[in-house]
């Protein structure tokens, strides 16, 4: 039986914090993007939603019908969505250890069981992920880039999955895609039980608004559009959204660049200063730290806020840190960084 659920928190300081590095937040949009709003006059405010608009604007952009592409408050409410329409007692889904830490507590709403392989680092273990694979299995998730680590699938992998749980529903979670070397939407969307999740939370800057996609064979979307709120997404968040992925690529792409630059340094004095970080292709670094603590709270007494896990085994000792995109806020982050570090090596040295 599922232990009891408590509320999920995220652990942030309790020191003032101006810099926040724990969330893999994007860059904010322009506030010109706000004259889309102003243009709707009130009506985007008194009438309910209507998200497909923007549903068309996605699908179109994927080569896909507008009845393909699911619009959501965040992605993860695709993904929630997905286990109370495909778990239940007796169903088991199918995970990474450690992964997006939202997906085992959908489950257990679902009161359905988890089977997970490791995958900290390294290419994705998929004769693993295979051999948990049983008649039970419903719903197999992969999150590419896995968020906390950046480790990524291939295209190979998913074939794998896809055609070894032909009576599953295989969900590829790309909602860092952008930062990654390779995409793999369009592959996915090939395999008749795929479906992608995709978000406009984290490279194109819009966490806020809360908005998210799925898309897939329309049979299985249509299921997920019945299992939750035709009104999710509210008109401002809808219209912003709208407009943001009609103008903001080329902003989008030259955010997108500075991160892969900003990542590989910050990799490398990572490694250089004793700190063990891990090959990433998200928008952030995780590394193993002598003491992940320490480091945690002088960047925090810096201003800076980076993600912690405590009680999560698997990453004990790390710290997941967001690249900022900006040359200020990295100069700033790196220069502390480099001094908590110092300040945690001569403790290590004087014990």
């Amino acid at each position: 039986m599922n232990a009891p659920l408590t509320p999920y928190a995220v652990p942030r300081p309790s020191v003032p914090i101006d810099l926040w590095l724990d969330a893999n937040e994007g860059e904010a949009p322009p506030l010109e993007l706000l004259d889309a709003l102003r243009a709707a006059g009130g009506d985007a405010l008194r009438r309910y939603p209507d998200a497909r608009p923007l549903e068309a604007k996605l699908a179109a952009r994927l080569g896909l019908a507008a009845e393909q592409v699911l619009v959501t408050p965040g992605a993860d409410e695709a993904l929630d969505r997905a286990c109370r329409a495909h778990l239940g007692p007796g169903k088991r889904i199918l995970l990474a250890e450690p992964t997006f830490e939202m997906l085992s507590r959908y489950a257990r709403l679902a009161d359905a069981e988890v089977d997970s392989f490791e995958w900290v680092s390294g290419p994705f273990p998929v004769e693993a992920a295979l051999a948990r694979t049983t008649p039970a299995t419903a719903l197999v998730v992969v999150v590419t880039p896995n968020n906390p680590t950046g480790a990524v699938a291939t295209a190979s992998d998913l074939e794998r999955l896809s055609a070894a749980a032909p009576d599953a529903i295989v969900i590829v979670d790309l909602a860092y895609v952008e930062f990654a070397d390779e995409d793999l939407t369009a592959r996915a969307l090939a395999m008749p039980n795929v479906l992608v999740t995709r978000t406009l939370s984290k490279a194109w800057g819009l966490a806020g608004l809360r908005v998210g996609y799925v898309a897939g064979p329309r049979p299985i979307i249509d299921v997920l559009r019945a299992t939750g709120s035709p009104f999710g997404v509210s008109s401002p968040s809808l219209l912003l959204a709208e407009a943001w992925v009609e103008r903001g690529e080329e902003r989008v792409r030259s955010f997108v660049d500075r991160i892969r630059c900003e990542r590989a340094e910050l990799t490398r004095i990572l490694a250089t200063r004793g700190a063990t970080p891990l090959p990433s292709q998200a928008n952030f670094v995780l590394a193993r730290f002598a003491d992940a603590e320490a480091v945690h709270d002088a960047l925090a007494a810096s201003g800076i806020s980076v993600r912690i896990f405590p009680r999560r085994a698997s990453l004990e000792g790390c710290l997941r840190i967001t690249c900022p995109g900006n040359a200020a806020d990295f100069a700033r982050l790196t220069r502390a960084l480099e001094a908590a570090l110092s300040a945690s090596t001569g403790k290590e040295t004087r014990r």
